[in-house]
């Protein structure tokens, strides 16, 4: 009987979460003259969606106000970011080949945003349909809540102990135990290769914690099979 995989896609599926973080630095350096620090970088920009961002900047940074025309600024910056430099990490289609598990995305990202992401990995739609990517936008609350986890579930037929997530950062794992699923941490993207970010995954009580996608899938294999 297959369970679901649940996937994130910035830092799991693609390498993209740095150019995500260089776009913000770019644009408030240029517009607003604020150069973050590499902590306030992590801690406000990876793993998040562009709402989260701007509320988190907004609460971290007295009087600053990121207006529309601001945000217009970041979306263009990230759409050329995107479309000229995302590559997928070594070794993901391996993992879409598991035939253990159905397959479906679960991604912060808006519509909009991941139809443009997927311009250069139209090779997924070999192992999930367009009714497989569920965006931020289809629920009220983003991670780390875990509505966008539950919608995936319900929408797919699983119940919660039937499905697995794999993410990068923190906010997926919170938002994987709020809905009741296990998950596995994916350190592998450029930033998070480090013991440091391993223990902190470790303390979410992850199933286990891989900077490969061929360790992600021996983790997933164990998990199938109750080791």
């Amino acid at each position: 009987m297959k369970k679901l995989l649940i996937w994130d896609f910035d830092g799991v599926i693609a390498d993209s979460e740095k150019l995500w973080v260089q776009c913000w630095d770019e644009i408030l350096q240029s517009e607003k003259q604020i150069k973050l620090s590499d902590k306030d970088k992590h801690e406000l920009l990876v793993g998040v969606s562009d709402k989260t961002r701007k509320e988190r900047l907004e609460k971290h940074i007295a009087g600053l106000n990121l207006d529309n025309s601001f945000m217009s600024k970041i979306s263009e910056r990230e759409v050329f970011l995107g479309t000229n430099f995302m590559a997928a990490i070594s070794g993901v289609e391996d993992v879409m080949q598991n035939t253990n598990f159905e397959h479906c995305i679960a991604t912060g990202a808006t519509a909009p945003q991941h139809k443009w992401k997927m311009t250069q990995f139209q090779w997924i739609k070999k192992y999930m349909s367009e009714h497989d990517f569920f965006t931020v936008d289809m629920v009220e609350h983003g991670k780390p809540e875990p509505d966008l986890f539950l919608l995936a579930a319900h929408t797919k037929n699983y119940t919660p102990k039937e499905c697995i997530v794999i993410g990068d950062s923190i906010n997926d794992f919170k938002a994987a135990t709020a809905a009741g699923m296990a998950s596995i941490a994916f350190i592998g993207a450029t930033g998070n290769n480090t013991k440091q970010y391993e223990s902190e995954c470790k303390k979410y009580g992850v199933f286990g914690v891989s900077n490969t996608m061929n360790g992600v899938n021996i983790l997933l294999n164990n998990w199938y099979n109750g080791r």
